[in-house]
């Protein structure tokens, strides 16, 4: 069964076409704001601004949200390649895709524990970008499992 007659099928392939482009908006709001400076927009609960400035939104002088947005434009840019491809090659590049989306898992884990213990104060930008960075590990599971469902074209020996 190829991905265009399962319902939904080329959906599964966009989604991480999407959740990179809010992932891109998230970090790049973040980023615009370490240049330009100013509050974040923050909510009641969250105190985004001593997050995004203090001494761990650095990470040998760079900027977290400058990795985090680097990270959503990779995942946008395989996430578009994914789109593009078939076989072996598209099976490879969710692969890819999911290991580089667990990488920020594991990367936003470790923000997170900052936030709550160390810096003992919440970000809702991190915490959606948290959000974003999961779901995109969550929906790369989800795709290699479709894409090991079809089969595979094994070059011949000639």
């Amino acid at each position: 069964m190829t991905d265009e007659m399962e319902p939904g099928g080329r959906g599964w392939l966009w989604t991480p076409v999407v959740l990179s482009a809010l992932g891109i908006l998230v970090s790049g709001y973040l980023s615009v704001k370490r240049f330009t400076g100013g509050s974040l927009a923050c909510s009641r609960w969250a105190q985004c601004d001593v997050v995004n400035t203090g001494v761990y939104a650095k990470i040998y002088g760079v900027p977290v949200a400058f990795i985090g947005l680097a990270g959503y434009l990779v995942l946008l840019g395989v996430a578009l390649a994914v789109l593009q491809s078939s076989g072996p090659t598209q099976r490879r590049l969710l692969g890819l895709s999911f290991l580089l989306a667990l990488g920020g898992v594991g990367f936003s884990a470790y923000l997170t524990y900052l936030e709550l213990y160390v810096i003992e104060a919440l970000c809702n930008w991190c915490v959606t970008s948290a959000v974003l960075i999961t779901l995109l590990a969550v929906v790369g599971v989800v795709n290699l499992w479709r894409a090991r469902r079809e089969p595979v074209d094994l070059p011949t020996a000639s």
